[in-house]
């Protein structure tokens, strides 16, 4: 099938509502290309005051997204957050981590809600240590002991916590909500840890690795994708009385303006901690096998290099995909530039991992740590910074959510920009473009350009479009930053290969200054030469294995490897070296558009086109320069797609056996003229060198168009039109699938913007277009699958389950007369208990199930006159719909009711009651749509009220045996819930309507006492038919996301008939026990079950 046209006529992504709560949260997403407004509902808000807040921002209109609240912190102009907002991006179905000194969470109104979640970490301290060893008062460094137990959540603490983590939480995700200011990832779900302190919890060799391992994993386990690590503080040493390069004091704080400096941090960890972990690694150790990015700060001291936690992975290559550093941005007075905060710590030897972010005079939330009350005010350091990435990380993984959190990583790195908002380079950039800078790394995040897909692939870049329909990649994609970091890693492996360790020259031992590590020993910070020696030479084998292995494995080349069923389309004049790979789904773009290296076409379909209408990132038309050409290879399995009414020109283009070509477009009115107006569209590839065309198959089999290729020197030449003999409804194996089809194809001769449907209807998807470019099979699968009656058919199950329950009911009442039961004891009331068992096979229309039904009722039944008692039961049990291919249904049942009898002399009986049963049902089935499949579980609650009478005829009834014929009425009210199913970005409802259901019973039921020994039984014998007349067939109405509404039914109830074979043995003078055999049979059910029943006089 042709994924590539699946969503292209799909308006991209743009979401049409959202709504805060007080723990309460709505964020859907839906895409439309005529939805112009994002509104939002009622915000409840905290401290007893609320307002309703609309939110004015709209889809397309940056400028309607910078309120008031967007204003108070500049860092989200600085970064761009408006253009995401305004592509409907804001951080929506993320999960962000925030480690801090916990936050004010649910109490200040803008960290309140049910996005906001306090992670609880419990465990023991692994070691014994200070949080704060820089303070000098003895009793206030945070002391903590191994085996000491602790138990904490992300909830701010009064007396325990200061207020940096509220403000670093609110930077991250505050409310949009009208009040304060908002976070940068608004949408986003936040989850917050305590660090069990202060901002003051120093980050050297200091802290417990159990405690940070067990905290962080537990933010890793509630789904956090990436971890802002604002808290803590540097070492301290005894002042030196230095400063900075930029003048900034740096007396007191250990030295990190080189890497020996920084060398020398890593050494004094391994010797503070040993052979055990350092709470850094536990950051590692955490995330570790996933794909969870950590956040550290650089630092706020004068220095070239970040401290140790954000080098980590200088030293710890393995660590540097999870890792992000983030330095300081200031405004420059006086102007609308931006410059680095030059007194903290740049980005220095961790360049390749370091963005620079707004970090000074920060305005977000805040708590008094005195009072605890909520506020807002400035403050300023890299650990407002930090908050900013963490942030656009969750606005850009709302963007790209088939992308691992380290891929995005990438993405926001490589579209960080180095500019001015006059277009001026920033003050002290020294870099070359694409390349990152030793004060900024790769500079600001910019959610403008990262909107656009990556800026360069840093590597092999393998896009899994398992979920996303749609992709569009529009910024010129290169591989600067890569073949800078090949040169500069090679430089370093060529100097420890020809130096080995001495190539880091000398060694920085601490002997020229003291730590104030909160003991008396001056000394116990030097580091012993043969063991920095030796600790040089592992971080240096570690950094040349990791080298190597990127050498061996070809990472210096950048790649792009396309999966997944999603279609991917490139406009950008893309440079990559590495080349491009197709495994699945769809890839289409200009020619200038997969880099240097050449296609493999090894699985999917891959297109070259000459112009793409971008309704996604709303750039409109987009147009090839052919500034070179793609060379093509489509081996088996691989399909080749020339684009109708375009012509276009590749390099070499090559054919291999097993290899397939089509024919298609990435516009919707190609296929809608072809369709409804019978205009064949024509396509052509010329190729510098066309190789084995002839060895490709002509594919696929359109439902609704012919296509024929031509080939004439270097150029194939593709045509389609509709097939004529053909519609919709041809695809229809069955009644409900021609009415799905019926609709859907009136849809599409409707123009979207008159289609009678809501707008959220509209918005959720394209099945017409969907379906235009379907194979037949995939037509046909999609109509059977949407077109299932087996949802329905339980309906039927559960009338003649009701049926085979009130049969129990009636016989309970029936239990007098002559012949037919066991004489119990003279008492004037009855405790009775059955337990019910039903094993049905049901095969109606198109689907069929197997349905087991149990139920276990209690009931209690008094004489109210001579021939007259009364009753009422109530009991619960279990249905299984099991319809295997089908779907299935899983039910918790209620049963409550009354009945009575009356007898009229010895002539005849009249039994009546009314029962109700409450389905509390569970539904999993998947719908299938084309070549998307969509797993579904959905609440299909169901009630059955009964009301029934029955009349016998008594008068052959003897002392030796009883015959009774019997007519029966049975009214019944069934009602179901509506379920809403979904298929990819496409919402199926179906409301199912109310049956009113008449069902007449007509037979003969006989008994016959006997003895067994002294044990009085009866054997009972009951033959009756069943009609239904009224709603006797199940009928629901289904509306087809954006493409019609269809009414569709389930199997006609028709007459069966039923039958019942039991004993009753009169156990006690006043207790009896029966078993019985029941069953119901038609052409379309079979149903056979046995029920027992205990009954006590009392």
């Amino acid at each position: 099938m042709n994924t590539m046209f699946d969503t292209f006529f799909d308006s991209a992504h743009q979401k049409s509502l959202i709504t805060h709560k007080k723990q309460e949260k709505t964020t859907g997403l839906t895409k439309s290309a005529v939805a112009l407004a994002i509104a939002a509902a009622t915000l409840s808000m905290s401290g007893g005051a609320s307002a309703a807040y609309v939110e004015t921002g709209q889809i397309g209109d940056k400028t309607s997204w910078e309120t008031e609240e967007y204003s108070k912190d500049w860092g989200l102009k600085a970064m761009k957050a408006s253009s995401a907002y305004a592509l409907g991006y804001y951080g929506q179905g993320v999960r962000v981590g925030v480690m801090d000194s916990g936050a004010l969470l649910f109490k200040h109104s803008d960290l309140n809600g049910d996005r906001f979640h306090a992670v609880h970490a419990s465990g023991v301290y692994g070691s014994s240590g200070l949080r704060y060893p820089q303070v000098a008062t003895e009793g206030q460094q945070g002391a903590y002991e191994k085996g000491e137990a602790f138990d904490i959540t992300g909830e701010w603490v009064l007396g325990l916590n200061d207020g940096h983590g509220t403000h670093v939480t609110g930077t991250v995700g505050a409310n949009r909500d009208g009040e304060g200011m908002h976070g940068v990832a608004w949408g986003s779900d936040i989850y917050v840890g305590n660090n069990g302190g202060t901002d003051s919890n120093n980050y050297g060799p200091f802290q417990d690795y159990q405690y940070f391992y067990t905290g962080w994993k537990a933010m890793v386990d509630a789904g956090a994708e990436v971890i802002n690590n604002s808290w803590g503080t540097n070492i301290r040493i005894v002042d030196r009385g230095t400063t900075g390069s930029d003048n900034g004091n740096t007396g007191v704080h250990l030295p990190a303006d080189n890497i020996n400096q920084s060398e020398y941090e890593y050494f004094y960890f391994n010797k503070m901690y040993g052979d055990n972990p350092s709470f850094v690694d536990a950051a590692y150790d955490a995330v570790k096998g996933t794909s969870v990015v950590q956040i550290f700060t650089t630092g706020n001291r004068d220095f070239a290099n970040p401290f140790y936690r954000a080098l980590y992975p200088y030293f710890n290559p393995e660590a540097e995909q999870h890792w992000i550093a983030v330095a300081g941005l200031q405004r420059v007075t006086g102007t609308d530039n931006y410059a680095l905060s030059y007194t903290w710590n740049e980005a220095g030897d961790a360049k390749w991992w370091t963005v620079v972010a707004p970090g000074s005079v920060i305005y977000s939330t805040t708590v008094n740590s005195t009072t605890g009350e909520a506020g807002w005010g400035n403050s300023s350091g890299t650990s407002m910074s930090a908050p900013h990435v963490a942030g656009a990380m969750g606005v850009l993984m709302s963007r790209y959510q088939d992308m691992s959190a380290i891929q995005v990583r990438d993405v926001m790195f490589t579209t960080a920009n180095h500019l001015n908002p006059d277009g001026s380079v920033l003050n002290g950039w020294t870099a070359a473009d694409g390349v990152p800078d030793v004060r900024y790394g790769w500079g600001i995040p910019d959610l403008d350009k990262g909107m656009y897909g990556p800026g360069q692939f840093l590597g092999k870049f393998e896009y899994n479009m398992a979920t996303t329909p749609l992709d569009v990649w529009s910024n010129d994609i290169s591989q600067k930053g890569l073949d800078a970091r090949q040169q500069e890693d090679l430089a370093w492996l060529q100097a420890y290969q020809a130096n080995g360790i001495a190539a880091g020259g000398d060694y920085e031992l601490g002997d020229d200054f003291v730590v104030s590590d909160g003991n008396s020993d001056p000394t116990d910070h030097i580091i012993d030469l043969a063991d920095a020696e030796k600790w040089r030479q592992e971080y240096y084998d570690k950094r040349a294995a990791a080298i190597q292995a990127k050498i061996d494995a070809g990472l210096y080349t950048a790649t792009l490897v396309k999966q997944g069923a999603g279609t991917l389309v490139m406009t950008g004049d893309n440079t990559y070296a590495g080349g491009t790979t197709v495994e699945g789904g769809t890839l289409y773009g200009f020619t200038e558009s997969f880099g240097d290296g050449k296609v493999m076409v090894n699985g999917g379909q891959f297109g070259v086109i000459s112009s793409y209408n971008d309704s996604f990132t709303l750039k409109g038309e987009l147009t090839s320069t052919e500034s070179h050409k793609a060379n093509i290879e489509v081996n088996a399995g691989g399909t080749y797609v020339i684009s109708a009414e375009e012509s276009v020109n590749v390099g070499a283009l090559t054919f291999n056996d097993g290899s397939m070509i089509t024919v298609g477009s990435t516009r919707r009115d190609v296929f809608n003229d072809a369709y409804l107006h019978g205009i064949t569209a024509t396509g052509s590839v010329t190729a510098d060198t066309l190789t084995d065309a002839d060895k490709a198959i002509i594919t696929p089999d359109y439902a609704f168009f012919k296509t024929d290729l031509a080939i004439s020197d270097n150029t194939i030449t593709a045509t389609f039109g509709r097939n004529n003999d053909v519609s919709f409804a041809s695809y229809g194996n069955h009644s409900n699938g021609r009415a799905i089809a019926r609709a859907i194809e009136a849809s599409g001769a409707t123009p979207v913007a008159s289609r009678s449907v809501s707008p959220a209807a509209l918005s959720s998807g394209g099945l017409y277009d969907k379906l235009l470019t379907a194979t037949k099979d995939e037509v046909r699968n999609t109509f059977n699958s949407l077109g299932s009656d087996m949802y329905l058919n339980t309906r039927n199950a559960s009338i003649v389950n009701s049926m085979t329950t009130t049969q129990v009911i009636k016989d309970q009442a029936a239990g007098s007369g002559n012949g037919r039961k066991v004489e119990m004891a003279d008492g004037s009331a009855r405790l009775w208990m059955a337990g019910i068992g039903s094993w049905s096979e049901v095969d109606y229309g198109q689907s069929n199930m197997d349905v087991d039904f149990y139920a276990a009722l209690i009931g209690v039944e008094a004489d109210i006159a001579a021939s007259t008692k009364m009753g009422m039961f109530f009991g619960t049990g279990s249905t299984k719909f099991k319809g295997g291919t089908h779907g299935k249904v899983d039910s918790n049942d209620m049963h409550l009711g009354l009945y009575g009898i009356t007898n009229f002399a010895e002539v005849a009986s009249l039994s009546y009651g009314l029962m109700y049963t409450h389905q509390d049902a569970d539904a999993k089935r998947n719908l299938v749509v084309v070549n998307d499949i969509g797993s579904n579980s959905v609440s299909a609650d169901a009630d059955i009220a009964q009301i029934f009478t029955e009349a016998a005829y008594l008068g052959l009834n003897t002392s030796s045996y009883s015959i009774e014929p019997h007519l029966g009425f049975s009214w019944m009210h069934i009602k179901s819930d509506d379920y809403t199913e979904t298929v990819s970005d496409m919402a199926f409802k179906t409301k199912v309507d109310d049956q009113d259901l008449l069902v007449t019973t007509f037979g003969v039921r006989g008994g016959l006492p006997f003895t067994v020994g002294e044990l009085p039984m009866t054997v009972k014998a009951d033959i009756y038919g069943m009609h239904f007349a009224g709603d006797n067939t199940a009928e629901a109405t289904m509306y087809l996301a954006d493409s019609g509404v269809a009414n569709i039914k389930g199997g006609k109830l028709s007459t069966m008939a039923g039958a019942a074979l039991g004993v009753e043995a009169q156990i006690t003078k006043s207790a009896s026990f029966g078993v019985s055999y029941t069953g119901a049979y038609n052409s379309d059910i079979t149903s056979n079950g046995v029920y027992a029943k205990l009954k006590i006089d009392f």
